[in-house]
């Protein structure tokens, strides 16, 4: 019998320079319903929702900033008691940080060691803010966070953490492979040119498994790469692919280790938002949409151009 989720989504957690910048990008690039923080002495912040999710917007001067990184910063959960949710996180071998009871908007607050839960500080707090969003300028375009991208060393131990330990379920489970196919060419002067493929060879180093579990209404999508970072050219100069994918996940582990890696926002119409993206500025490492995961689409944006957070688009089919 699987355990019962640990609690409910509060919010997900960013931590920005530009808080004025953010806000520009979530609600007017992105169009996003906004809402803001009341003041308080945690600093400033504000939200945007996307779906049924929160996500958090605070400056790198917040409590919950000590507690993070920059950039998509931790993940908030709701729970009906701190004391049962320590016994909880204790009997699924996660420590807590007892120098931290402070969590966001100045509530009390359990926060996980990250270095027991794959890197991402989850915080638990008993108290939900109050937030009232105004509509976007423009017609929506994202329905909802589709998922939230978790780059780990092992697979397994996440999977004990979130499914085993929290009580969330495991949609699926994926395995990335990029092959190539050699093709030979033989041209002569006198007898002209032919040609002709080989098997397929599987590239060195190109693969990934990805854990896909759901909490909500998004899924924690854990992506452990098969082998050290081996990219072909920069990240961002050409569209995506496995072997890219696979090569900045494991890029990112060697230079910040695990944790929030990015974040898919679901849309109905793929042409649309990058359309309507590039129009603020926005730039696509994917111009046209890609095959990704559990019958996708995806296109992901030049975090050079949305403040540093890594972001993508996600169309998907329904399965058959």
């Amino acid at each position: 019998m699987s355990a019962m989720p640990v609690g409910s989504i509060e919010h997900v957690g960013l931590v920005m320079r530009d808080i004025d910048a953010a806000r520009r990008l979530f609600h007017e690039h992105l169009r996003l319903p906004i809402a803001e923080y009341p003041k308080s002495a945690d600093g400033e912040a504000f939200a945007v929702r996307a779906g049924g999710t929160t996500l958090r917007v605070a400056t790198s001067d917040s409590a919950e900033a000590k507690c993070g990184r920059p950039g998509i910063s931790h993940i908030a959960f709701k729970v009906k008691s701190l004391s049962q949710a320590k016994e909880r996180l204790a009997k699924a071998g996660i420590q807590t940080n007892p120098g931290t009871t402070s969590g966001s908007c100045g509530r009390e607050a359990v926060w996980s060691d990250p270095a027991t839960t794959n890197g991402i500080p989850l915080q638990f707090v008993d108290k939900s803010a109050v937030l009232d969003f105004k509509p976007p300028p423009r017609a929506p375009m994202i329905e909802r966070v589709d998922h939230l991208g978790i780059a780990c060393r092992d697979s397994r131990r996440a999977q004990e953490v979130y499914v085993s330990g929290l009580g969330w379920p495991l949609e699926s489970t994926q395995t990335d492979s990029e092959f190539l196919i050699p093709i030979e060419i033989t041209s002569n002067d006198k007898y002209g040119a032919t040609s002709h493929t080989r098997a397929p060879i599987p590239a060195v180093g190109a693969g990934l498994i990805a854990l896909f579990v759901t909490v909500e209404d998004l899924d924690l999508e854990i992506m452990q790469p098969l082998s050290p970072a081996t990219l072909r050219v920069p990240l961002g100069s050409i569209p995506g692919s496995v072997g890219q994918d696979q090569g900045a996940i494991a890029q990112a582990l060697d230079k910040r280790g695990e944790g929030l890696l990015h974040i898919g926002f679901r849309t109905p119409d793929m042409r649309n938002a990058i359309s309507a993206v590039a129009k603020h500025g926005i730039k696509m490492i994917d111009p046209v949409s890609r095959p990704g995961a559990r019958n996708s689409q995806i296109a992901f944006m030049d975090r050079r151009t949305t403040e540093g957070i890594l972001l993508h688009f996600v169309e998907r089919r329904p399965l058959d």
